[in-house]
């Protein structure tokens, strides 16, 4: 209970006092709401005020609720079909009296089933940040992708008031976001997704080494303004094979923009040139001349959870190779399987089936209709070193409350539950996919995720287990809860409260920057 008061205190103080930096846009939204009736049907897809469900647990719970001016809009996605569940959260914008807000780019899907051999499964797969790196040619460990000897950079917004900090006018962290509306052409085949528009993300340097995780925290060494980050989602799921498989295609804009905010004095460069802050002329250098020279390079940051009822859990390639114990295993040319400890395959994260990437030479064809093919390179890594790095308390601290969402739906199927799901064993892995050729040009890349299930009729009962699980292993807490070790607990399932909305907030729209 303490545990859990402190928890809605620290994040309405942490998304109030990230409100406070913001810049004055006004603002009108729309939300829907989600009942329990809704988790019945085949599907739904919804834009959400997930604030206003954290407010009626804590109303009903005797905590301290978010101000009633603040709001939280997650476009929420769900998919029942014969046996398999999927549930899909990407958040929108959160805003303060309708006016402040900022846009940050969180997405996690969870997906739950049971086994042709009957066990129960709960999966969860999440998107952390985009990570710009400058590789130590003396004392690099792991080519091609960052790690603790090189130079990293988490590029996100988290409302730094950039204008006060440099004393010239500044990009907005404010950026816009348009949701790509369920769609299904038949019961077994369905694509959706969320894009971000001239995002405006913030490059904070880090440290990831496990021993001593560490970011700097005060102030940003830069600000990248990107064309978009898009993310399509596309399932297709297969009885006959007994298979359900997502593909998640991400596709990250090209750099329009970046301020380099460190040196001495600030520049701003662009496909022109660069210039000081004040829109003077520096010299001819454009930002796509500057990453080459800089030899930076890109990655995504990523998640995956696995919970398996009753039985321990593994996670190998297909070389039998486990990436357990935090393992810094490549696995590009091959898949990551979850397996039961019977050795029963549960679920699959595949990245052998398209190692590649589409880059789009923006000053060589302006049009980007033609793109070049490079190797990716993707492996896992220690989770101590990047989930336990101070720089993703945002969200550490936001998607610890997805079970409250999920959750305060129907208190009462979680306490159905209660008898279906007395121990598990959970298991989990951090892997990041990199892109070694980059020079701030667009990128496009999708790996794919296989969970192997058993047909069945849509049962309320297997909603009820993927909600009461969510809530008792705070599977919604992708950031709290990921980067955990492996563990064996046996959990009482306590009853929560959660979902709601359909009609996006709509676009949000920053100021596109200083003009030359």
């Amino acid at each position: 209970m303490k545990i859990q008061t402190e928890k809605i205190r620290a994040i309405s103080l942490l998304v109030l006092g990230l409100m406070m930096v913001l810049a004055f846009v006004p603002k009108t939204t729309h939300a829907d709401t989600v009942t329990s009736s809704d988790f019945s049907s085949q599907s739904f897809s919804k834009v959400v005020d997930w604030y206003d469900y954290v407010r009626q647990y804590a109303a009903a719970n005797g905590f301290t609720p978010p101000n009633s001016t603040e709001h939280a809009y997650i476009f929420a996605n769900y998919i029942n079909v014969g046996g398999f569940q999927l549930f899909s959260a990407g958040l929108v914008n959160v805003t303060h009296n309708n006016v402040n807000f900022v846009t940050i780019p969180l997405q996690t899907f969870f997906e739950h089933y049971k086994t042709p051999g009957g066990k129960d499964v709960i999966t969860a797969s999440s998107f952390i940040s985009l990570v710009a790196f400058k590789e130590n040619s003396t004392t690099d460990i792991y080519p091609n992708s960052p790690d603790r000897g090189d130079e990293v950079y988490a590029s996100f917004s988290l409302g730094v008031n950039l204008t006060a900090l440099t004393g010239h006018k500044m990009p907005s962290p404010v950026s816009a976001a348009r949701t790509i509306p369920l769609n299904s052409t038949d019961s077994n085949h369905y694509s959706w997704g969320l894009k971000y528009t001239n995002l405006n993300a913030m490059w904070w340097k880090v440290n990831p080494d496990p021993l001593f995780p560490c970011c700097i925290p005060s102030t940003p060494r830069g600000l990248a303004q990107y064309t978009e980050l898009t993310f399509n989602y596309a399932l297709t799921i297969d009885p006959s094979s007994k298979t359900a498989t997502l593909t998640a295609s991400y596709t990250i804009g090209r750099i329009t923009d970046l301020w380099i905010i460190t040196s001495s004095p600030a520049v701003h460069m662009n496909s022109t040139g660069t210039y000081n802050l004040d829109g003077t002329a520096r010299n001819s250098t454009t930002v796509y001349q500057y990453m080459t020279a800089r030899q930076l390079k890109l990655s995504i940051v990523l998640s995956q959870k696995a919970i398996i009822a009753g039985t321990s859990t593994t996670n190998k390639d297909d070389s039998g190779a486990s990436v357990d114990n935090d393992n810094s295993t490549d696995v590009t040319h091959t898949a990551v399987n979850t397996a039961a400890g019977d050795g029963e395959r549960a679920f699959r994260a595949d990245f052998g089936v398209k190692p590649t990437y589409n880059l789009y030479n923006y000053t060589g064809n302006p049009s980007e209709a033609t793109a070049s093919t490079y190797n990716v390179n993707t492996r896992t890594v220690n989770r101590a070193g990047w989930g336990g790095n101070p720089v993703f308390w945002f969200q550490n601290a936001f998607m610890g409350f997805l079970p409250l969402f999920v959750a305060h739906v129907d208190p009462g199927l979680v306490q159905q539950a209660k008898a279906g799901m007395v121990s598990f064993s959970v298991t989990d892995y951090l892997y990041i996919i990199s892109y070694p050729t980059w020079d701030g040009y667009r990128i496009v890349n999708d790996p794919a995720y296989t969970a192997y299930y058993q047909p069945a009729s849509n049962l309320g009962f297997l909603t009820a287990i993927f909600i009461a699980v969510a809530v008792a292993a705070g599977i919604g807490g992708v950031f709290a809860f990921l980067f955990r070790r492996r563990r064996t607990a046996s959990m009482a399932i306590a009853g929560t409260t959660g979902p709601a909305p359909n009609q996006p907030p709509g676009p949000v729209t920053g100021p596109s920057g200083p003009t030359q």
